[in-house]
This record gives C-alpha cells, sequence and structure tokens, in this order.
C-alpha cells in the first residue's frame, strides 16, 4: 500500500538533502536552488514591467507561502531582482517607480501652504502609507523639501517651512505687542509645540498657562507696593491680567510680594492684598464698642462660664494627648491589641467667646469713611476682611473681658480677703480672751473647758485659717472638700511642725496656751500673707463691750432656760474679770459657784434657784416659770448697772 512507502519516501528524501546542499524541502516539497534562481528572474522581468509586486501576489500564483519566498528571494534583490525590498509590506518596487511616487509627493508638499495629511494623496495616487512615509522622510533629509513630517507613519502630516516660519511671526509679534502670550493660543494657530516658542523670548517668565513679559510684572509690582505702602488696599481686578488662570495667579502672586515684607500686608482669600496698617486702623475703631460691651458682659454668667472653660482648656492644650479608642474583637474571641489599630480622639475643642459674627463686622465696615471712600469692586472683599477681623476682634474682645474680670475679681479678692481677716483676727482674739478666764477655775473644770474651746472655737480658728493657707499655697483641697491633715503637705517645710500641733491639739490636745503658741508661729509673715492682729488694751476694752452689748440684747428676748442661764453667767463673769467666758453646759454649775461667791442672800438665791429650774428642766421634771426668768434678767441687770429704783 501507499502508506508502506512514506517511511522510504522520507528516508530517501533525506539522503538527498544530505548529499546535495542546493536542494530544500519547503512545506512537503522538494525544491533546488536552481528553481528560486528562475523565479527571481522571472519575477525581475515582471517588476520591470509592473514597478511593484507585491509578494502576496507572488505567493498565489506560485503556491508557496510569503515567508518562504521572503527567505528565498529577499537575499537575491540587488542582484537577480533589481529593486527595493520594503519589509512592512513585503513588497518589491524598482527604483524607477520609488522615483516617480517620490517625485508626485514633492510635488504635492512643495505646493502646500500649511500642514497637509499625506495619507489622501498617497491613496490618490496609489502609494503604499511605508513607501510614501520613507520618500518624503528622505526628501526632507537630503534638503528636496521644506519643511517636516509629524504623526504615524500611516498618516503622517507633513508642515511646509513657510507655514512653521508664518507661526513663529505670528508668536513673536504678539507677544512683542501684549507682553505675554498663552499656550492655548498658539495651540490654536496650530503650533504643537508651544513651549519650544516661549523658551527663545528674551526677558520672559515662564507661568502654567504660558509666558509673560518681566518688565509687566514689574509694572503690577509697583502697583501693589505702593497700595501697602500708603495704607489700603488693591483688589486682584485692579493688578491681575484678565487672562491668567488661577495657577498663573499664585505665581505672579508670588513674584509680586516677594519683595514685600510679610508683615507688612495679608492677602485675602480672593488675593486682594491689604495693608496690615489699614487692619489695624480698623481694629482700632472697634476699640469704643469692645469696652463698652466688655462692660455689659463682665456680670453675664453664661458669658463667664465660656470664658472660663476656654482659659482652662487652653493652659492644659499643651498637657492634652489624644484619647486611644480601641477597635472591638469579634463576638466570642478574644480581641488582639494591635497598636496600629488604636483610633485616636482628639479632644473636642472649647471655643472662646465671640464678639461679633463675621457678617456683623461686615455690616459695620460698610459705615466706615474708609470704605464709603474707597467702595471695593468685588463682592468677597468685604465679607473677606470680616473674617479676617474676626479672629483679631475676638482675642481683642477675649483679652479686654479678661482683663475687665481681673479687675473686678481683684477688687472682690480684697474686700473679701479684708473680711476673712476680719473674721480670723475676731476668733483668735476671743481664744486669748477665754483663755485668761481659766486661770480662776480649779484644775479639774479648767481641763474640761479647756478641752471645749480646744473643740469649738480652736477648731472653728483652724478651720478658717487653713483655709486661707490652702488658697495661697494653691492647694486643691479647698472648700467643702477641705482636709487639715492634706493642707500641711502644700506649706513651707518649716511652717509644717506648726500646722501638725494645731491639728493635734484641736483634735486630742488638752492646751490651750500650746494652740495659742502654735498658731502665733504658723501665722508669722514668713508663710502666710494673713495678717492677724493681736488685741491691744482700747481694743480689748472695745471687744468686751461689744460682745457684752451683744449678749444683753439676747438677754432681753432669750426663753430658753439654759440658754438663758449662760447668757447671765457670761455677763456676769465679765463684769467681774474683764475677759470672756466659753464652757460646756456640764460646767454650768461651776460657773454658778464661782459667780456667786460674793453674792447677797437674796442674789445667791436667785442665781441658785435659776439653776435648779434648769437641771430640772433638763431632766424634764418642770420647767422654768416667767417670773423665775425675770428675776435672773434683773439679777444680771443689778450686778451689772447697780440697783435700779422705781420712780
Amino acid at each position: 500500500p501507499y502508506s508502506a512507502l512514506i517511511p522510504h519516501i522520507e528516508k530517501k528524501v533525506n539522503e538527498l538533502l544530505s548529499h546535495d546542499t542546493t536542494l530544500s524541502i519547503h512545506y512537503g516539497e522538494l525544491i533546488s536552488k536552481q528553481f528560486f534562481d528562475n523565479l527571481a528572474v522571472e519575477i525581475n522581468e515582471t517588476l520591470q514591467e509592473t514597478g511593484l509586486l507585491p509578494l502576496t501576489q507572488l505567493s498565489r500564483e506560485v503556491s508557496l507561502p510569503v515567508s518562504t519566498l521572503t527567505k528565498e528571494l529577499v537575499p537575491r534583490v540587488g542582484d537577480l531582482i533589481s529593486g527595493t525590498y520594503d519589509k512592512k509590506t513585503d513588497t518589491l518596487f524598482t527604483k524607477a517607480f520609488v522615483e516617480r511616487q517620490a517625485a508626485k509627493l514633492r510635488g504635492a508638499c512643495s505646493a502646500a501652504t500649511r500642514p497637509v495629511h499625506l495619507g489622501k494623496i498617497m491613496e490618490a495616487h496609489c502609494i503604499t502609507a511605508s513607501l510614501g512615509h520613507n520618500c518624503v522622510k528622505d526628501m526632507i533629509k537630503e534638503g528636496r523639501l521644506q519643511g517636516q513630517l509629524q504623526g504615524h507613519s500611516s498618516n503622517p502630516v507633513f508642515i511646509p517651512k513657510l507655514y512653521t516660519a508664518a507661526q513663529n511671526q505670528w508668536a513673536d509679534s504678539f507677544y512683542k505687542h501684549n507682553g505675554y502670550i498663552t499656550f492655548d493660543m498658539m495651540q490654536n494657530k496650530g503650533i504643537d509645540n508651544p513651549q519650544s516658542i516661549v523658551s527663545r523670548f528674551e526677558n520672559s517668565m515662564v507661568v502654567p498657562s504660558g509666558c509673560v513679559n518681566k518688565s509687566i510684572v514689574s509694572g503690577t509690582q509697583s502697583i501693589v507696593e505702593e497700595a501697602v505702602a500708603t495704607d489700603t488696599y488693591i483688589e486682584l481686578i485692579d493688578w491681575m491680567f484678565d487672562w491668567c488662570t488661577e495657577a498663573d495667579e499664585i505665581k505672579i502672586l508670588e513674584l509680586v510680594l516677594s519683595n514685600l515684607e510679610a508683615e507688612k500686608y495679608r492677602v485675602l482669600p480672593s488675593k486682594a492684598i491689604v495693608s496690615v496698617a489699614l487692619l489695624n486702623h480698623l481694629l482700632s475703631s472697634f476699640d469704643d464698642k469692645i469696652a463698652e460691651q466688655v462692660k455689659s458682659d463682665a456680670g453675664n454668667p453664661k458669658i463667664l462660664a465660656t470664658l472660663k472653660k476656654f482659659d482652662n482648656a487652653s493652659a492644659v492644650v499643651s498637657d492634652s494627648k489624644p484619647t486611644k479608642k480601641a477597635k472591638g474583637g469579634k463576638k466570642g474571641k478574644k480581641a488582639k491589641r494591635d497598636d496600629d489599630d488604636d483610633e485616636f480622639v482628639a479632644p473636642k475643642p472649647v471655643l472662646s467667646p465671640t464678639y461679633l459674627s463675621a457678617q456683623q463686622i461686615e455690616n459695620e465696615l460698610q459705615k466706615h469713611n474708609f470704605f464709603i471712600s474707597n467702595e471695593p469692586k468685588e463682592e468677597t472683599t468685604l465679607p473677606e476682611f470680616g473674617e479676617l477681623l474676626k479672629k483679631q476682634l475676638d482675642s481683642k474682645y477675649c483679652a479686654a473681658l479678661e482683663e475687665e474680670v481681673r479687675k473686678k475679681t481683684m477688687k472682690s479678692s480684697k474686700t473679701q480677703q479684708k473680711a476673712d481677716e476680719e473674721t480670723i483676727t475676731h476668733l483668735y482674739n476671743t481664744v486669748l480672751l477665754c483663755e485668761k478666764s481659766l486661770k480662776v477655775f480649779e484644775d479639774a473644770v479648767k481641763a474640761q473647758i479647756e478641752k471645749h474651746i480646744l473643740k469649738t472655737l480652736c477648731l472653728d480658728l483652724t478651720k478658717a485659717t487653713f483655709s486661707k493657707l490652702a488658697e495661697e499655697h494653691d492647694c486643691p483641697f479647698q472648700g467643702d472638700n477641705m482636709k487639715l491633715e492634706s493642707i500641711v503637705a502644700y506649706l513651707p517645710k518649716n511652717a509644717k511642725p506648726f500646722a501638725t500641733s494645731i491639728i493635734a491639739a484641736v483634735t486630742s490636745g488638752t492646751s490651750v496656751q500650746e494652740f495659742i503658741e502654735n498658731y502665733t508661729e504658723l501665722t508669722d509673715p514668713q508663710y502666710t500673707q494673713l495678717l492677724v492682729k493681736k488685741l491691744d488694751k482700747k481694743k480689748e476694752r472695745s471687744m468686751l463691750f461689744s460682745q457684752k452689748q451683744a449678749l444683753l440684747e439676747q438677754l432681753k428676748v432669750e426663753e430658753k432656760s439654759a440658754d438663758l442661764l449662760n447668757l447671765a453667767c457670761n455677763l456676769i463673769f465679765i463684769k467681774q474679770h474683764n475677759t470672756l467666758l466659753h464652757v460646756p453646759g456640764r460646767c454650768t454649775s461651776a460657773v454658778v459657784k464661782h459667780i456667786s461667791r460674793d453674792f447677797t442672800g437674796p442674789q445667791l438665791e436667785t442665781i441658785n434657784a435659776s439653776l435648779s429650774e434648769v437641771v430640772a428642766e433638763l431632766r424634764e421634771e418642770s420647767q422654768m416659770a416667767g417670773e423665775q426668768k425675770q428675776a435672773l434678767r434683773d439679777l444680771v441687770t443689778e450686778l451689772l448697772f447697780g440697783k435700779q429704783t422705781e420712780d
């Protein structure tokens, strides 16, 4: 069968190929070198007649693929085949054909006065794109065509040199007469690379949208500098070029402001430039209104509370840290800790008290003489002035408000300081006078009275004094949270032993004299600004007289038996010893016994009867009769002022 012969045939073919190098196999056909030489001769004859021959056409005629023809015939071009080969189109050309096509293209391009697309010309003359592109490119290179080639080889654009020269001449003329030119203008004129044009201009500055002459920018710079120097403002419309884009304005603005001192001007969002001197003038025009407003607001609790919150927030802002807010993990699983996943939450800002809104400031500026004479052209200018001045006016208002509050607080503090000193001095001198009364009592009674004075008068004096010390030494334990022991830590080192001894005296002490000694040391001017004045003889008599008058007034109206007897004892004691008495109720009988030593029979009977009635009343056995109360009052009057005779 035929299939059995195939291996034999393949073997013989391989033997032939190995022995005869002129043979080759192409797609199952055994072809000799002579075949391709003969084919090349035939192709050359046809090519000379037609001028071009596509290999695709030849492939169909000889039943060989284009790749085989290319491999075998291209090496024979220039030898057996007189012509050129175009690799892109797999086409053979004769030199004469190429020259004819080049002549057609040269004629069309030489007649052009503006850019032309060669694709239509090549299509009209049946010129392949690759050949046409190469022809024009070579002619330009050789100087046979004046111009340049742009675009893709499939449809290139020829730009005549005459047209390019006209473009350059137009760009030069426009820049010379106007001092600027934009890239859009040049592109609209067909200039594809406008950046190369502006690079030729002298004394120019390139901006994002084009180019501008530096001398023009210098002129606008002088206008702006004059506005700043004359304490006024200038809007963008008055000095910026109308052709500029926003990016151009930013760059030109930087150059215009480069020679100005930054502290002499401010730039509004609309790029209007304002003299700082003008801003200061406008700010000062609000001074009287701010002062008037501050006087009203200094007594407004709501505004003062806002001011205090803002001051407190400002005081700690440098120490504050953002709060970490951890992200939660999945339910049922332990959340994995990852510092990178922590979310930082900034503290909520505390706003300061405000003076006027930006709109209110704008309304005030409209009425200002300066803006009546220099009315803005742009609608945004005055609102921007208002926004710019608002922060500074708020700052001036807050500063003035704080100063007004400080003055009032200082005045109030001085008044309070004086009142506190008077209270403490009164308590201190009361303790001194009561201490003098101790010497008239026996030791057992004296000990009880002494403890009572420490637990009452001395404790009140200690609390009042420590409260002032806490204020002076910035101790946090003040007011209702005041703790005597905690305050000691904030006192000067040398004062601490005296303060500790005072606390011990009022809690578990037994000696009023020891308390007085330590208190005197603690209130020394080196430890406190508190001024505690000790009584001289004149002030002591005045204090005793005042105390006696107050007790007499109470005696007239007092109805409680125990308190009435206590008042009577105090008044009689003052009369006898010229000092004050401060005893617990359980020592009343001892006091009665002491003051009644020199009483006559009726006087002794009245005082003892009153004591008995008080004891009985405390036991709820009976109550003191009105006659007995009056008899006690009369006894005091008789002892203090002598026996009164009835008219």
